[in-house]
């Protein structure tokens, strides 16, 4: 997908890195490295400036000599830490091992005042909005915690203890190893030039408990939080681990190519690296003795079922293995297929394996979106095997088959295989079944609270939307919208950043148009826009079906189900329509407004969930954020009382 010039400005990650103890003894070659890693980081290219660079000489430096002195010389020390362009950098993370063992990690904020002052109403500049209205008479509770005067600035900054702050979540959002409780991860600020009595207030003021502010005038203070939390021990394991688990909140689609070819930037965590290493374990299995196992890989929508499986098919391929991918979802599979370069035939389809493939001729199959399968594949011959099952091809045609499932996201009559189907088919073709479930969803920056608010809400039990509530900010954003042009607009603004952005619906309207260009979802008069083309057009400028998620020019179109389901983007927006709407206690679905061929579901219930689970689809696509909309008012004053802001 061709980038704006926006896109290409970002930041790139920083990372210049080397234990205390060469940094010490080599910081006059070291420093200029940072300076390239930084002008080269930099949107433009831009060489920092001279109080970054003596910042770095000076403060840098009298940290390494601080470790140094106190025998921490293996820590490692990340100056400038970091890693995606939303990221403020972090002056200095520390890396190295906990004297309990365990990894352990230290944001430090460094600062060469060498005086403040405690925050005053009568300058305005720095303080909140509140305050800046109120003048010289009112200052909020917050900015007198959160704030300091700085006479050098003529203005008010942030307290070193809300940078450190605000730097630990960064750190916790982009890296899973932060998940582990047994990792250790702390946070100081240090002003090693404040060493007048007047200033030394600063360091009483805590805007968040656990976070201290050290200052010269006390640097055994600071020596004691080095020793209470490093010990002597190398950190090469813990800046590996800085270096290797990070919590992605890119999209999967530009990296397919290099994962299928066993490259990526990706790391998998938790149950998504148990899922490779076992199918890969089955696969290095000699041994033809016992039963042939199935996987099983459960997991809701982000967890990374469609990572683990290009992965597996990348690993199996650069071993020589015959392996292939197949999928439910024809948009999905396409996508990853155009994008694999190389290694486009590993992608087919259910009945080219069911018509051309032998028992036990492939290593692997690899089947995503199993939910989405059809009892039988669609058409073929089956001259060999009249009136095979979908699962059972993808049995007997592999050593090792490998189902991707979730029963969240079945949404037609045709799609029978729930995953207690699926499990009732393996057992009744003698099978192991090895199940394995994707716990954590991990789309939406990290973000489970949004995840369970999701679920919460189509199963009628809404849950408040509280973004900054409690220690941990929310990092995913969630708006709603009483008019779609004020979604839309807001949308183009992140696509015109250099953001992928789409808008998706409920099968509400019309799809007769397939061209792209005929404004057939009209939510409310005045604003009506296309559905997304078919596969056989000839319109300039607009992304095919399949493609509609991920190429150039596909904000112009409203996707559906269809076309975003198993795909991602970095923004979306969601127009519910009159088929579900909220009656002030629960959901109701509207049976006349269903155009879908989930109006073939007889019975109400099942599609009541076809319904929801749909949605559930739409408003899980997105990786940062989301704007949802509703033709019907009630369903808009929901997600007003939850609590959701309005744009």
């Amino acid at each position: 997908m061709a980038q704006s010039s926006s896109a290409k400005n970002k930041w790139k990650p920083i990372e210049a890195y080397w234990p205390a103890r060469e940094f010490l003894r080599d910081s006059g070659r070291l420093i200029p490295v940072i300076e390239q890693c930084y002008a080269e980081a930099h949107p433009v290219g831009k060489a920092p400036g001279e109080g970054e660079v003596t910042s770095w000489r000076e403060s840098v430096y009298w940290l390494a000599s601080m470790l140094d002195r106190l025998g921490l010389d293996q820590v490692w020390m990340f100056v400038e830490y970091r890693v995606t362009p939303e990221m403020n950098p972090i002056d200095v993370v520390l890396a190295g091992c906990h004297p309990d063992g365990h990894p352990s990690y230290a944001t430090i904020e460094l600062k060469q005042w060498s005086k403040v002052t405690r925050p005053t109403p009568d300058v305005p500049h720095g303080l909140c909005a509140t305050c800046r209205r109120a003048g010289t008479v009112f200052m909020c509770a917050r900015c007198t915690l959160d704030k300091v005067y700085l006479d050098d600035y003529g203005k008010h900054k942030k307290h070193p203890a809300v940078q450190v702050y605000e730097n630990m979540l960064a750190l916790k959002v982009h890296h899973s190893i932060f998940d582990d409780r047994y990792v250790n991860l702390v946070g100081a600020s240090y002003l090693h030039n404040l060493k007048n009595q007047e200033s030394q207030w600063v360091k009483n003021v805590y805007p968040h408990p656990g976070i201290p502010t050290f200052t010269a005038r006390f640097p055994s203070e600071l020596e004691e939080f080095l020793k209470g939390n490093f010990s002597s021990e190398s950190g090469t394991k813990a800046a590996e681990g800085l270096l290797e688990q990070r919590r992605s909140s890119s999209l999967i689609e530009p990296d397919v190519g290099a994962i299928v070819n066993g490259h990526t930037r990706f790391s998998l965590v938790e149950n998504q690296l148990t899922a490779v290493n076992r199918v890969t374990e089955a696969l290095d299995e000699t041994s033809s003795a016992g039963a042939k196992k199935a996987f099983v890989i459960s997991g809701r929508a982000g967890s990374g079922k469609s990572l683990v499986g290009l992965t597996l098919l990348g690993q199996a391929l650069s071993a020589g293995r015959k392996a292939c991918y197949v999928s439910g979802g024809v948009a999905s599979r396409e996508t990853f297929k155009r994008a694999s370069e190389g290694r486009r035939t590993a992608f087919t389809t259910l009945n080219n394996i069911a018509d051309n493939r032998k028992s036990d001729e492939l290593d692997l199959i690899l089947c995503d979106e199993a939910h989405r399968l059809t009892e039988r594949p669609m058409k073929g011959s089956y001259s060999m095997r009249p009136g095979e099952s979908s699962v059972s091809v993808i049995v007997t045609r592999a050593k090792v088959p490998v189902f991707f499932i979730d029963g969240d996201q079945r949404l037609f009559s045709d799609e029978v295989w729930s995953p207690e189907a699926l499990i009732d088919e393996l057992q009744q073709l003698g099978v192991e079944i090895v199940p394995i479930t994707l716990d954590r969803v991990l789309r939406a920056v990290g973000s489970t609270t949004y995840d369970t608010w999701v679920r919460h809400l189509l199963a009628g039990d809404p849950l408040p939307w509280k973004p900054d509530g409690g220690d941990d900010p929310e990092p995913f954003q969630l708006f709603y919208s009483d008019r779609p042009a004020v979604m839309e607009r807001f949308l183009r603004e992140k696509e015109n950043s250099g953001r992928t952005a789409r808008m998706c619906a409920g099968i509400c309207w019309k799809w007769e148009d397939r061209s792209g260009t005929v404004p057939e979802v009209n939510p409310e008069p005045g604003w009506a826009r296309p559905w997304n083309a078919g596969d056989q057009h000839n319109t300039p400028g607009i992304p095919k079906r399949r493609y509609w998620a991920t190429e150039s020019g596909g904000f112009g179109q409203i996707g559906c189900v269809h076309t975003a389901q198993g795909l991602e983007y970095e923004w979306g927006g969601v127009i519910m329509g009159p088929d579900l709407t909220w009656n002030g206690d629960r959901w109701e679905v509207h049976r006349e407004h269903v155009l879908s061929k989930a109006s073939r579901i007889r019975a109400d219930d099942d599609l009541a969930r076809a319904i929801r689970n749909a949605y559930g689809v739409l408003m899980n696509r997105s990786i940062r954020g989301t704007v949802l909309y509703s033709v019907d008012p009630v369903t808009r004053r929901l997600f007003a009382d939850l609590g959701v802001q309005k744009l």
